[in-house]
């Protein structure tokens, strides 16, 4: 009997340690961390992005005296991808308050090459007139653009003026070199066209300047394949139909800068990133942008084009997120990854946060009934308001972080593939609607329902 009463002891003892721990960690058996429903839709997971280093062109005192002979004289090979040069800089070189200009097509009025390190100060660079011939070439190698930095060379401009006003004429663009662009302006006014362009390796770093376009199509910032933009301060802003402030295939970084499109939505991200940190960003796309088509009007739009095979990642910390008109995030035909933190948001009037689905395929975003998506979306320290649409093409996965709280619902009319939700504890869900998920994992108590039911499979998980 005694060895029986010493047993039981022990057992009472270890149920009494377990519940020390239970309750030390904060948890309560009575509202446990549950995980319900099939495995989770397989999408790379979002996370919060790493500290990036920003690369260093090295700079060259303008003025100085040239560490090697300046060769300014017209390209020779005019019928290459690049076009021309109205002038070239192929040696290391210092100039200071010159003008550099270009009526031709197909033309560059200032161009940096064969490895050259150049600083150009309180310069003036004209693209003043000249039509390109293939705006294909414009978007990938910097054709007819005021300044063109290719084949290596690097390129610091200092309180410069660059302007351009032609079919095609893009500001400044990096193809295989690297560019430097402090308190300086760039301003494009003609159609097709960009404020800084960079692809093939291309690198342009932007600080205190203000960027800018006008016409329609006109991106302020293109980040082509394997091209890099780095922006600290300052503003890019756009005015022209179907012109975002930012689109990427490669990767766009901003830190504290202003991002407005006018008349367009934001940002389009084929299979590039965005990454952004203390930054104000607003897109108003129009209605009628999308007219005849099965899309409603956004403001990020992450995607793939035919051409494109890679995730699209969106990520954003502090600063805000304005969609002036329609949803804050359409994402189709591609894996995308979105991480929100701190991050003042704002949707149009009774839009989507987030919208995840096939479309038409008249933007050459894959083929109808073939381009769903997978999006996963995590939020720390983050407010969200709205809700996340999912339709049977795609899939769609919720992670709440911190103290973040969502108000809205997930898949209302039950069509996505999959959709999972994911609450961290200190995290709320407060119900706008029924919710129908196939996962669920988090504590049941931090749902609030206002009346609705969360279903994992067909199954109320909420009462």
């Amino acid at each position: 009997m005694k060895q029986r009463i010493h047993t039981l002891r022990r057992i009472a003892c270890a149920l009494i340690a377990l519940l020390s721990l239970v309750f030390s960690a904060g948890c309560s058996l009575f509202d446990p961390v549950v995980t319900i429903g099939s495995p989770s839709p397989a999408v790379e997971t979002a996370t919060a992005p790493a500290e990036t280093a920003i690369p260093q062109t090295p700079r060259v005192s303008p003025g100085a005296t040239p560490d090697a002979t300046v060769d300014i004289l017209p390209s020779a090979s005019p019928d290459e991808a690049n076009g021309a040069g109205a002038y070239t800089i192929a040696a290391d070189a210092s100039e200071s308050k010159k003008t550099y200009y270009s009526e031709q097509p197909d033309e560059n009025a200032l161009r940096v090459e064969n490895g050259a390190i150049a600083g150009v100060d309180g310069a003036r660079v004209e693209k003043r007139a000249g039509d390109t011939s293939s705006l294909e070439n414009v978007l990938e190698y910097g054709l007819n653009a005021a300044v063109l930095t290719r084949a290596g060379a690097q390129l610091l401009l200092l309180n410069t003026e660059v302007t351009s006003n032609a079919l095609g004429a893009g500001g400044v663009y990096a193809y295989g070199g690297r560019v430097q662009l402090d308190n300086s302006v760039v301003r494009a006014t003609g159609t097709s066209t960009y404020a800084l362009g960079a692809s093939g390796g291309g690198t342009i770093r932007a600080k205190e300047s203000s960027l800018s376009t006008q016409g329609a199509s006109s991106p302020a910032l293109i980040a082509g394949q394997q091209g890099q933009l780095y922006l600290e301060g300052g503003m890019a802003a756009t005015g022209g139909e179907r012109s975002p402030v930012i689109e990427a295939k490669g990767s766009v970084i901003a830190n504290n800068a202003t991002l407005r499109a006018n008349n367009a939505e934001a940002m389009l991200i084929d299979g590039g990133s965005v990454t952004l940190t203390d930054c104000a960003v607003s897109g108003r796309m129009p209605d009628s942008a999308v007219t005849g088509t099965l899309f409603s009007p956004y403001c990020v739009a992450l995607y793939q084009s035919l051409n494109s095979s890679s995730l699209s990642s969106f990520s954003m910390t502090r600063g805000a997120l304005n969609a002036l008109n329609g949803d804050l995030f359409f994402v189709t035909n591609t894996g995308a990854s979105i991480y929100l933190e701190g991050v003042s948001l704002t949707l149009g009037e009774g839009r989507t946060l987030l919208r995840v689905s096939g479309n038409d395929g008249t933007s050459g975003w894959g083929k109808a009934g073939d381009n769903g998506a997978d999006c996963a979306l995590i939020a720390k320290d983050q407010q969200l308001s709205g809700d996340v649409v999912v339709d049977e093409l795609s899939s769609v996965s919720l992670t709440l972080r911190g103290s973040s709280a969502f108000t809205g619902t997930v898949n209302a009319a039950n069509t996505a593939r999959a959709a999972k939700v994911t609450l961290e504890d200190g995290t709320t869900w407060s119900l706008t609607d029924n919710a129908y998920l196939t996962s669920f994992t988090g504590r049941v108590s931090s749902i609030v329902t206002n009346g609705f039911t969360v279903f994992v499979n067909g199954v109320a998980l909420t009462k």
